[in-house]
């Protein structure tokens, strides 16, 4: 009888621990899967919410655009410098010189029309001397002026080279004057200095 009920004993022991063993398999796998339910809930839900911010930022991009552009299209018409357009030349540069004074340079003056090395006002700021050419066109300004500019602020021993008009520079211009270090100084540049000195040009009859 005693050993009957060792044997039983052993053998729910193990049932027992086979049970348990079933058990700790299932409890780990179910776990585990739960584990990367949660995890792919997570990705997923980081995945949509980064999708949802990239197109509100869009969308805001889109809806800022929409007013930039109406201002630029409203404003494109009203360049100041589009009414030096009605200057002649000795008009216009004696303008500039105006303008250029109310911007902070000081000793401008106006080379001689002949014989100015390419030169119309010479002008100083911030211990920097400046040769500056105007040239009043149309068109874009081409890279000749640009070639000017600069020999004449060798001419005149200038620390910077300067070429200004109320429209646009050619592509020419700006890689000649990247590389040789003049300033380019179109429509937005002298709308922006016409703004601060609040003088408008003015046109003899």
């Amino acid at each position: 009888m005693a050993k009957r009920k060792k044997k039983r004993r052993s053998l729910l022991i193990r049932l027992a621990d086979a049970l348990l063993s079933v058990i700790d398999w299932i409890c780990e796998r179910l776990s585990s899967a739960v584990v990367e339910l949660i995890s792919g809930i997570f990705r997923g839900a980081a995945w949509l919410l980064r999708g949802l911010l990239r197109g509100l930022l869009a969308a805001l991009r889109a809806v800022c655009s929409v007013p930039v552009w109406a201002i630029r299209r409203l404003t494109a018409g009203r360049n100041g410098a589009q009414r030096c357009r009605r200057l002649d030349g000795p008009e216009f540069e004696a303008y500039v010189a105006l303008v250029l004074r109310d911007n902070g340079f000081r000793h401008v003056a106006l080379t001689k029309g002949s014989g100015d090395q390419g030169v119309d006002i010479l002008a100083e700021r911030n211990g920097r001397t400046y040769a500056i050419q105007c040239k009043n066109y149309e068109g874009a300004v081409g890279n000749f002026a640009v070639q000017e500019a600069y020999a004449g602020a060798q001419f005149y021993g200038c620390d910077k080279a300067a070429v200004i008009c109320p429209g646009e520079f050619t592509r020419g211009a700006k890689e000649l004057a990247g590389s040789t270090g003049v300033l380019l100084w179109d429509g937005r540049r002298l709308s922006h200095m016409m703004r601060v000195s609040g003088k408008r040009p003015h046109h003899r009859a």
